[in-house]
């Protein structure tokens, strides 16, 4: 577009400008402004169009209502800003810095393969000293999350540490962990319950079994508490009776003397043991349990005795190893170890 045309144009948004300023009354002035700025517009708004880059340019008619609607409204300024935000912009190239791309290089494989234990490094007691006293939290949920590789059993009492720590993201995890464990379970347990009824004689048998076990993990893990534990003990207990009945199965036998253990009932787990020794479950399998008999019993001259019998915890790092080197008196002899006991 001729420069004359520009100048045309800035000449009549100028005078639409000073009609404002200096005419009267103020019906005339406005009526000359919007005169002066109208006869404007359409030659701005051309000779910004041509000022666009190619690519902005069409569709043509859209463009330029676009553009004469920026420059009607606003009016002198509007042409300025119009072409230097917009024109400008659109037209002056991208600057390099602006770039949000960064280039790396490929980073050198590390000298050695990370170290893999065999064993966790950490236990349950250390994870759980992390929760009660490090003042990071951070680090106590890295505690939390540590717990996925270790036991159900072990993890229990880390989740309930857990459970009352006064940052939020801590409590969620372990209550996430803890309930998604229990679901799990329970799950289990209530698809087997639903097809009960319409599964034949012998697979009930081992539907019972089945239910019998998941229901003793949810007590023996610790991952219910309270009125809800007494429940699932008490299904577990009729679940194993209901699969021992007139069925032979040692490791159930087994459970069953555990069960009633766990709810006390001495004299009950007492015959229980008896079956189970019957279906041919050893002595040495049966003496722990038959010495914690006794000890609620407080039968304890019987302890040494029967700890006696099991062999397979003389180890030191057995679970019984240290009751029963106790009990079986080392140092001392193994009567005035009992009489210790019942004094």
């Amino acid at each position: 577009m001729p420069r004359t045309w520009w100048l045309a144009a800035f000449a009549l948004e100028i005078a639409s400008v000073l009609a404002v300023i200096f005419l009267s009354p103020a019906w005339l002035a406005l009526l000359a402004y919007l005169a002066l700025h109208a006869a404007a517009t359409p030659i701005l708004a051309r000779g910004c169009w041509r000022l666009l880059p190619r690519r902005y340019r069409l569709p043509v008619q859209e463009s330029m209502r676009f553009l004469q609607g920026m420059l009607l409204l606003m009016p002198l300024v509007g042409a300025i800003g119009l072409l230097w935000g917009v024109v400008g912009a659109l037209r002056l190239p991208r600057l390099r810095r602006t770039l949000s791309l960064r280039f790396v290089g490929v980073p050198e494989l590390p000298f050695q393969a990370p170290q893999v234990f065999t064993t966790l490094p950490y236990s349950s007691g250390a994870l759980r000293q992390i929760l009660r006293f490090s003042d990071k939290p951070l680090k106590r949920l890295k505690a939390v999350m540590a717990t996925r590789h270790m036991p159900v059993q072990e993890s229990v009492p880390v989740w309930q540490i857990a459970l009352k720590d006064r940052v939020d993201d801590v409590r969620l995890l372990a209550y996430a962990m803890l309930d998604g464990r229990e679901k799990q379970l329970t799950e289990r347990i209530q698809d087997i319950t639903t097809e009960l009824d319409e599964l034949p004689a012998q697979r009930r048998v081992e539907a019972h079994r089945q239910l019998a076990g998941w229901c003793w993990e949810l007590v023996y893990n610790g991952l219910v508490q309270g009125a809800v534990r007494e429940h699932w003990l008490k299904n577990a207990r009729r679940s194993a009776e209901l699969s021992l009945a007139g069925h032979i199965d040692p490791a159930l036998s087994l459970l069953q003397v555990r069960i009633l253990l766990e709810q006390n009932e001495l004299d009950a787990a007492s015959i229980a043991l008896e079956r189970a020794a019957a279906t041919g479950v050893a002595n040495a399998v049966l003496a722990p349990w038959r010495a914690e008999i006794a000890f609620r019993q407080r039968r304890f001259a019987e302890l040494p005795i029967l700890l006696a019998t099991d062999r397979r915890h003389v180890e030191r790092s057995a679970p019984l190893a240290n009751v029963r080197q106790w009990w079986c008196g080392v140092g001392s002899d193994v009567s005035d170890v009992a009489k210790e006991a019942q004094a």
